[in-house]
């Protein structure tokens, strides 16, 4: 039984409540009295007799009963309670269900990471040094989450050797790491443990690629991925949004490799270790930040200054490349900068990875990860690099406690993206962008189904790990959502809230009752109590956050160019267009026009066969196309009208060159839903190559017999 009615939400009063409970006791009736007819206490509820026993209690306070029989009635509870083992305690889980770590009890304020990276081997082999403080007063064990590991030894401040088991509450979610503290740990707040370890072979946030998958061909070259569960597959650790601590990680390679971590690198030097030849680095960050922005990059690394806070890090062989595409940096970074508060993490540094990186972009701080498929060589897809840094506010500096609420991370992140990109590219930019991803977002609906949970922007997925439920919808949903608050409060008002907001809540994690409180107060002082009620009447934060389906109010992104493009498209499908004009036409768009125009196709394939599809191509040479978001699209077209048939040679050389899920998947999708078992031929020639989310991903949509319409 659970006595859901009753909740004690801030630990700062479980904590003061527990230590009522455990040192007055009796003496403290009244004090325990007015708590309890205010709020629940959690840590009883999985236990039905002490419901019970809270129940009764509750009806004597409020028939005002005190007698000798609620006497007794106190005492017993007083004596049951310090009685209890507190692991049973589910305090944590009700900050992030995707984590084992008991973070209502214990967080982690500092880390220390020493790690050999064995590129031999496919192994990082660690010490882990985690500084920790107390916020419940009675702590006997820490649970960190682990994936995989090989744990060797754990110890204490001293030296002491400290007791710990590994179990699985879900297997889905890695492993639980549970350390018994020593006695004079567990009478300290502030403490430290050790962790000497060694990561599988195939850890989930490590990508180990060998020289010849590297531009240079000359040297192997390791990747982290770790958003969003996947650093503890790299280092113990309280593997939460949830809580944010500062760390220095310090590195071990053969001499010829260049490794780069989140951080301002303080050390890179060889160093003399009996007689071995070893690259020592060190790098540091001092703004706490969540464990899954941890990230290394090791292998053969060039960097260039492109700006005064701006700087590009690629292989050697691709380095003038890079800085040409992204020369915008800086101005990106200072028009970001003017629409929030002071950008304060220093040097942004942008990283293109290897091909199979499986994302657009990873907002790492001092290190930002992208994917070679946004330097196409027309900067036609700078937009991706713009989101990246948009994160150094949204993200980085305020960021969701839990995945659950991942769109105050990625809606908020868009928002502030296309307010850049207005003021860079202009409006008609801006409004083709926000309708083309919005037309990903519909696609990622129907592949849920518009009813389901995970079209909302509070998903519940308890016990999922949460890249299954990776789409486009906190994303555009999230953005939409704020776009329409934007048409209620105006612009200005807009932007000076998101700025008090990031005041209020840098360097901490929140969930959305935060947002919509702060947000409430702010109207209220800004416009009085009657106005601001009249604002909120207007905005059902209820419907948007936690209704499923397409948003509540339809956002208009239509311009004359988006209308021309799908007019185009439509005619196509219809007719047979002067093939002159419509190649004149086509040429003029944008990527993402084109992006919008071969959508459309995809949205109406029912009408296109093999021969209308090869037309399209004859005039337009769409499958000549070099950008990879025209290029995954128009692969999806192609296949399922029948114009691209086995082997499928276009679509097979394309899902060997690149990694990125957004592109992948679908294409993979197209062929399954054609012919699964060269679908599965194609796939087993390049598993080696993609990262793990993206394996997970592809052999997901293999197995299934739904049919993906899009990313």
């Amino acid at each position: 039984m659970r006595c859901e009615g009753w909740r004690i939400r801030d630990r700062f009063l479980r904590q003061f409540l527990r230590c009522i409970v455990r040192i007055f006791g009796i003496w403290n009736f009244f004090r325990l009295k007015r708590v309890y007819m205010h709020g629940d206490l959690e840590f009883f509820y999985k236990n039905s007799d002490v419901c019970m026993y809270i129940l009764t209690m509750r009806n004597y306070i409020n028939s005002k009963l005190l007698n000798f029989n609620l006497i007794i009635l106190v005492l017993s509870i007083v004596t049951f309670v310090t009685s209890r083992n507190y692991e049973s305690w589910e305090g944590s889980q009700n900050i992030d269900r995707d984590s084992f770590a008991n973070v209502d009890e214990v967080i982690t304020t500092h880390f220390e990471l020493k790690l050999e990276i064995d590129f031999d081997h496919r192994v990082l082999r660690g010490l882990q040094q985690l500084q920790m403080t107390k916020l419940a007063p009675r702590v006997d064990q820490v649970y960190l989450d682990i994936r995989d590991l090989k744990v060797y030894e754990v110890y204490g401040d001293h030296g002491e050797p400290l007791n710990y088991a590994i179990d699985n509450p879900n297997p889905m979610l890695g492993q639980r790491l549970a350390i018994s503290l020593s006695r004079e740990q567990a009478s300290s707040k502030d403490f430290a443990i050790y962790v000497q370890y060694e990561t599988a072979t195939n850890a989930s946030a490590l990508s180990w690629l060998a020289p010849q998958q590297t531009s240079g061909k000359t040297l192997p070259y390791l990747f982290t991925q770790c958003q969003t569960i996947h650093a503890r597959s790299m280092a113990p650790l309280q593997d939460t949004p949830s809580v944010k601590s500062t760390f220095v990680v310090e590195t071990l390679t053969e001499p010829a490799i260049q490794t780069r971590v989140t951080g301002n690198m303080t050390h890179n030097q060889l160093q003399n270790s009996s007689g071995v030849e070893l690259r020592f680095t060190r790098h540091q960050i001092d703004i706490p930040i969540q464990s899954y922005l941890l990230a290394i990059a090791s292998g053969n690394l060039a960097e260039r200054k492109i700006g005064d806070r701006t700087t590009v890090i690629s292989e050697p062989e691709d380095l003038d490349k890079v800085a040409n595409e992204f020369v915008q940096l800086e101005q990106f970074l200072d028009v970001a900068e003017n629409l929030t508060i002071p950008y304060e993490w220093g040097e942004y540094k942008l990283l293109i990875l290897p091909p199979s990186f499986p994302l657009g972009g990873m907002e790492n701080p001092l290190l930002t990860f992208a994917s070679p498929a946004i330097v196409p060589g027309d900067r036609s897809s700078v937009d991706v690099a713009i989101h990246e840094l948009a994160h150094s506010w949204f993200g980085n500096l305020v960021t969701n406690n839990n995945w659950t609420n991942f769109w105050l991370n990625e809606g908020f992140t868009v928002f502030l993206e296309r307010k850049v990109v207005k003021k860079i590219f202009g409006e008609d930019f801006y409004k083709v962008t926000a309708k083309l991803e919005n037309q990903t977002m519909y696609f990622d609906m129907l592949d849920f189904g518009l009813d389901n949970d995970m079209t909302s922007l509070s998903p519940s997925y308890d016990g999922i790990h949460p890249d299954e439920c990776f789409s486009d919808i906190p994303y555009e949903k999230g953005f939409q959502f704020l776009t329409f608050i934007e048409s209620v409060i105006g612009e200005e008002t807009m932007l000076d809230m998101l700025r008090a907001y990031l005041r209020e809540f840098q360097k901490t994690s929140i969930g959305v009752d935060d947002f919509e409180s702060y947000f409430s107060s702010y109207l209220e002082q800004r416009f009085g109590s009657d106005d601001a009620r009249r604002i909120l009447d207007t905005i059902d934060f209820n419907t948007w956050v936690h209704g499923t389906g397409l948003p509540p109010v339809a956002a208009d992104f239509e311009t004359k160019e988006y209308n021309e493009a799908i007019e185009l498209a439509q005619n196509f499908i219809d007719t047979t267009p002067d093939a002159e004009k419509a190649a004149a036409l086509y040429k003029s768009f944008s990527v993402n026009l084109k992006g919008l125009f071969i959508s459309h196709l995809i949205d109406n394939l029912e009408s296109l066969n093999q021969q209308k599809t090869q037309y399209i191509d004859d005039v337009l040479s769409v499958s000549s196309e070099i950008n990879g978001e025209i290029i995954y699209r128009w692969l999806q077209v192609s296949i399922r009208s029948g114009q691209l048939q086995a082997p499928f040679t276009l679509a097979d050389e394309f899902l060997g060159s690149i990694g990125r899920m957004k592109f992948v998947v679908p294409v993979y999708a197209a062929i399954n839903a054609i012919n699964p078992s060269k679908a599965r031929e194609i796939y087993a020639k390049y598993e080696d190559f993609y990262h793990s989310m993206a394996r997970d991903a592809i052999t997901a949509v293999l197995k299934s017999e739904d049919v993906l319409i899009s990313s």
